[in-house]
């Protein structure tokens, strides 16, 4: 007899139930009011293979992009392009990439490695998606106020309502074709506040397969975590 499935409930004004497995892996189950915790958990039955494969997916991905070590060799990714990472003598903190595919970092960085390499995605951030973004706009003819830079770990971006839009760093650690679906998304915001029918129909329009690169981006947020 297979043992039960742990999970959190969201009760809403909402007409059905939905079953989502987060990149932890973990059950949320979003349900009407008014429904009770034995269909529930009939309803979670019926779907175990479905939530057990789900769960042994995030498992795999969580066990693959485990937290770094910041060891010598030990691999980051930036914008799609794999660096090594290399540490060299040093009293001062110094971070680069070469041309020759390495993370360049002087032994004073161990000090505080988490902290000063995530200090350098963001200043690569700044740099590579402002770019891209301004890049797409104009070919698409969007215009926008600012773009902005934060460590959210869970919303790859926002629109606010005056035309700034923020990023995570976190981002350019997905390859391009997904930094330029999140760069999308948030544009079309600035025509379509909400996610309705219009908002992703337009998002057809300018990207096709939007869907398989949200759906991909869901299913590997775990990469991102240093």
């Amino acid at each position: 007899m297979p043992g039960s499935i742990k999970y959190n409930i969201i009760r809403s004004s909402r007409r059905t139930i939905a079953l989502h497995v987060n990149s932890d892996a973990t059950l949320t189950v979003k349900i009407p009011y008014g429904v009770s915790l034995s269909y529930v958990e009939r309803f979670i039955e019926e779907k175990r293979g479905w939530i057990e494969k789900k769960q042994a997916r995030f498992r795999e991905i969580k066990e693959k992009f485990r937290p770094k070590e910041f060891a010598e060799g030990e691999e980051f990714i930036f914008a799609g392009k794999t660096y090594k990472l290399e540490i060299s003598a040093g009293n001062t903190a110094k971070i680069s990439l070469t041309k020759d595919g390495l993370l360049r970092i002087t032994e004073k960085c161990l000090e505080s490695p988490k902290h000063y390499i995530e200090w350098f995605y963001k200043q690569f951030a700044k740099k590579y998606i402002t770019a891209r973004t301004a890049e797409i706009a104009e070919a698409f003819g969007y215009k926008y106020k600012s773009i902005r830079i934060n460590g959210a770990k869970t919303r790859w971006g926002s629109c606010s309502p005056r035309g700034n839009i923020n990023f995570s760093w976190r981002l350019v650690i997905m390859p391009p074709e997904m930094i330029d679906y999140v760069i999308i998304h948030e544009l079309v915001h600035l025509e379509i506040k909400d996610h309705s029918k219009r908002f992703y129909a337009r998002m057809t329009e300018l990207m096709p397969d939007h869907k398989k690169r949200e759906k991909w981006l869901k299913d590997n947020s775990a990469m991102t975590m240093i």
